[in-house]
Parts: structure tokens; sequence; C-alpha cells
């Protein structure tokens, strides 16, 4: 067996998650919480990493998620049990008592501050995950932006109240049908975007080949690898969890004469943000099984040259 086809059999097989990846796997109230939080990181459809850091450290708080899981945790979410989590999350959280889901959604605000600043769309998505949680939308939405100079939310001491307790869950579920907001922003409606996507961006090919051979560099691909490949192109790269086995053949076809180097030299034209992101993939990877092998080190250290970075 090579090693393409024990990432692809890593990526198909049966997950093994850390223990506290395990516990939330396990409780769905909590796991729906993940799953409403997260939405705000996607609610204009671009991924900052600014949001991304508050995110992580909001699931360390709330859920003992450390960041050494987090690609665990991206695996998770696009597991079945997440999806199904996500379909029922406003069913199981308007159970919650009115202080609970004030608390989460303080929570998203707490990540729609993250960003320098708020826009259309976390706006929107404010008020209406307000209105889906049974709190004031209006007060909801004027929290976001009315902050302090440490940034705490104004006015927390006059704590949102319940709004509409009484509303039918159903009712709830009703308004929320339809793809989820992550599915809309990946495109999943179109069966084969992905592989389009992949085919005809070089740049994104570049990128993909660079993670492969980073899983590759220490010559084997523990499971922690490709969860941690799988994370960063499903929930950073936007791409369908379902074609991941028909990039990574598409990657051995048409990639396998593409050197390290000239993978880099694709990219080295990028802003320093952009480049500084793909390292910051790489390195996610190479730490993905606990430790970073020398290989892994040299090819971090030679591809952050090639992008320009002493």
């Amino acid at each position: 067996m090579n090693l393409l086809d024990r990432m692809v059999q890593a990526l198909s097989g049966k997950r093994r998650w850390s223990p506290a990846v395990e516990r939330l796997s396990a409780d769905p109230v909590a796991l729906a919480k993940v799953m409403v939080i997260f939405r705000m990181v996607l609610a204009d459809g671009v991924v900052r990493s600014s949001q991304l850091a508050a995110f992580s450290h909001l699931c360390g708080q709330r859920f003992g998620i450390e960041p050494q899981d987090m690609p665990q945790l991206h695996a998770l979410l696009e597991s079945p049990a997440g999806r199904d989590s996500d379909a029922e999350a406003f069913a199981l959280i308007r159970r919650l008592d009115t202080d609970a889901r004030t608390a989460l959604l303080d929570d998203m605000m707490q990540i729609a501050r993250a960003n320098s600043e708020l826009d259309a769309g976390e706006d929107k998505l404010i008020r209406r995950m307000a209105d889906l949680l049974g709190l004031d939308p209006d007060s909801a939405s004027q929290a976001a932006v009315a902050t302090t100079d440490n940034g705490a939310i104004a006015g927390k001491e006059g704590r949102m109240t319940g709004a509409n307790d009484t509303t039918n869950a159903n009712d709830t579920n009703a308004n929320d049908k339809g793809p989820s907001l992550a599915d809309r922003v990946r495109g999943f409606l179109d069966q084969h975007a992905s592989m389009r996507k992949v085919a005809h961006d070089p740049v994104l090919t570049a990128e993909l080949l660079l993670l492969v051979r980073m899983s590759f560099a220490d010559k084997t691909v523990a499971s922690t690898e490709a969860d941690a490949f799988a994370a960063i192109c499903t929930r950073l790269l936007g791409l369908n969890a379902g074609e991941l086995t028909d990039i990574l053949k598409y990657l051995n076809d048409f990639g396998y004469e593409t050197s390290d180097a000239q993978a880099a030299a694709m990219l080295a034209g990028l802003d320093e943000a952009r480049k500084r992101e793909i390292l910051n993939h790489l390195a996610i990877v190479a730490k993905a099984d606990g430790e970073v092998d020398e290989r892994e080190r040299n090819l971090l250290e030679a591809t952050a040259r090639r992008l320009g970075f002493d």
C-alpha cells in the first residue's frame, strides 16, 4: 500500500478522537453549541484568522478543547454526527434557559468582535441568531457594536432578556430549514464544485500539494495528520469533504512531477498574509501527530524561505 492509499484509508477510516473531543461528541447539546458558534466564523463566507483564533479560545474556555485538538474538532464537525447536530442545533438549544441562551449569543458576539469591523453579514446573522434563540434581536445587534475600552460588551450589566421564550420550537425549526450556512458557503449544492475548483486554481493546487507532501514527509500518515489535512481542506479552504478522496487522486495523477520548490514558487506572488496562512496550515499538519519530524521541519523551513521569509 503506497502513501496515498494510506492517506485515503486514514481519511475514510474510523476516527479516534482525543478525550476532550470524544466527550464533546457524546454531548449533543454541547456539540450543538459549538456548531452554532462556528456559524459566526462563516458569517460572511470568509474564514478570518482572528475569528478562527477567537473560536479556538472559546472552545478551550467553554468545552475544554485544547489547540492541539482543533483539527479533530473540525473533523468531528464535518462527520455525520456533526452534520446531524447542525440540523438539530436549534431544537436542542431552545430548550436551554434564558441565561444559557444569552451566554451562547455573547460567545457568538465575541467571534464577531474579533473582526476589526462588524460587517453587514455578521450583523444580520447576530439578529437572526438572537431571534432563533428567543432573544431580542435589536438588543443583540446593539450589544455587538457597543464595546468598552477593553473590548467587553457595553451594557452587559443589563443582559438581554428572553423576548419569546414561549415560541414553539417547531416554528424555530421551520425557520431554520434548508442548507446550513457552512453548506452554502462551501458550495455543496454542486456535487463536483470542489474538484473543479482545485483543477482550475493552480494556487490552490500548489497549496494542497505542499499539504500532502507535509503529511508524507516523515514517511508515515497518522490518522491525526489525515484529520488535520481534512480539517484544513474543508473548514479553511472551503472544499467538500465528500470529494477529498477524488482530490487526492487528482493531485497524485497530475501533481507528481511538481517539486516542492515549484509548488512554493506558484505561491510566492501572494500577499504576505496569505503566505503566512499557508505556512500556518503546513505547521498544523506537521504538529498533528504530536511531534515535528526533522523532515517536516526541513520542508516547513524551505517553504518559508521560498515564500520570502527568513
